[in-house]
């Protein structure tokens, strides 16, 4: 089951800070046993020069079609591999990429933005171009299986079911064509869940987010874990509460990630396992301390 564990990205936030590169760091968790990552878009990976590089291709992307933008990404993941690129325009940005792809490409990255797919968009065209670019940007970070996750941490507690229904379907069917998720953040799990079944969405499923700050939780767990099918899963979050917040490191708490794995091992899961850790200024001893508590639970 840990073959496919990981960690999202925010957890390097003070690393980055500090100026630690988004490629070292990357190398440094795969070469630990960590190799599905999450890129979380946001202000501490933006303000890196990675992010810098990020903003350069979502500029770029602009100027290809879907198919043309395929083939790019194809290309750039085939000179990794000693296969001549293609010639093509913003070439030394793509350079760039290559450089970058070629460090990483033992390594399965996804992405991920926050963006308001519960809500009706104030602009259909600008909702719809910020989705596909990063639908580009998720596939050239993983052409062979591109993923892009929404999360929706502002949109009301009640919403109206047609209108998140309506922008999913739209969101699904942008080119290019990735495996398209959402995350459970202020609403119910189990209302999410009624949302992308049968729609080709699947879901990011995070138990701490159940979790209220005095402890008390705003779902039913049991109906959810009773109703959700492992198909309907690509991600679960790891990442601990207690009264004193999300921990820097998965340990005992109100997540009871024995059941959890318990229920994901006996289904056959087969998606990954990523740890949201609170950022620390050593994530690496966190993320392993956090991996050996896994392990030992689904030992017992």
């Amino acid at each position: 089951m840990f073959d496919k564990l990981g960690v999202v990205t925010n957890i390097w936030a003070e690393q980055m800070a500090q100026g630690d590169r988004f490629v070292d760091l990357a190398t440094q968790f795969g070469a630990h046993g960590f190799t599905y990552f999450e890129v979380r878009d946001g202000e501490y990976l933006r303000q890196s020069a990675f992010g810098k590089l990020v903003g350069q291709i979502e500029m770029a992307a602009k100027a290809y079609e879907p198919e043309q933008w395929q083939q790019i990404c194809r290309a750039i993941w085939n000179q990794a591999d000693g296969n001549p690129p293609i010639k093509q325009q913003h070439g030394d940005l793509f350079q760039q990429v290559e450089t970058f792809i070629s460090q990483i490409s033992s390594l399965q990255l996804s992405y991920a933005i926050s963006h308001s797919w519960l809500s009706p968009p104030v602009d259909l065209d600008a909702d719809n171009a910020e989705i596909q670019t990063a639908k580009q940007l998720a596939y050239l970070l993983c052409p062979h299986a591109p993923r892009l996750r929404l999360v929706d941490p502002t949109s009301p507690l009640e919403i109206k079911t047609d209108v998140a229904r309506s922008n999913i379907d739209r969101y699904y069917h942008l080119s290019p064509h990735t495996t398209f998720a959402v995350e459970n953040a202020i609403q119910p799990a189990t209302e999410i869940l009624d949302l992308i079944q049968g729609t080709g969405t699947v879901l990011t499923y995070d138990e701490a987010n159940v979790y209220q700050p005095d402890g008390s939780v705003k779902d039913d767990l049991a109906a959810f874990w009773q109703q959700v099918e492992m198909a309907d899963l690509t991600s679960v979050h790891f990442k601990q509460k207690t009264e004193a917040g999300v921990l820097t490191e998965v340990t005992d708490g109100w997540v009871d990630f024995s059941a959890i794995l318990q229920r994901l091992h006996q289904d056959g899961y087969t998606g990954d396992l990523l740890l949201e850790n609170t950022p620390s200024d050593d994530p690496l001893t966190d993320a392993v301390n956090s991996r050996d508590y896994l392990k030992r639970l689904l030992t017992l």
